[in-house]
């Protein structure tokens, strides 16, 4: 079994609160995406089990990173 990012695969979403002014928080994709202008096109590189998203505030632009857990498939 293939294990793969449920947020990647538009499979999941999560609803996360800014811990700094209670904003609600998107997620804005891996965060190897925003390492270099090709992050995009790169192979994914991340651990077997979880994969890192990068999640922004609409209200005060606070940024933080959450490990998502990978489910089989």
């Amino acid at each position: 079994m293939e294990k793969v990012c449920p947020l990647c695969n538009k499979m999941k979403e999560i609803n996360l609160v800014c811990d700094k002014c209670d904003g609600v928080m998107l997620d804005i994709g891996r965060v190897q995406d925003y390492y270099d202008p090709y992050g995009p096109q790169d192979p994914i590189n991340d651990a077997d089990d979880y994969c890192i998203h990068l999640f922004k505030c609409k209200k005060c632009n606070n940024k933080k990173k959450i490990n998502i857990d990978k489910i089989n498939t």
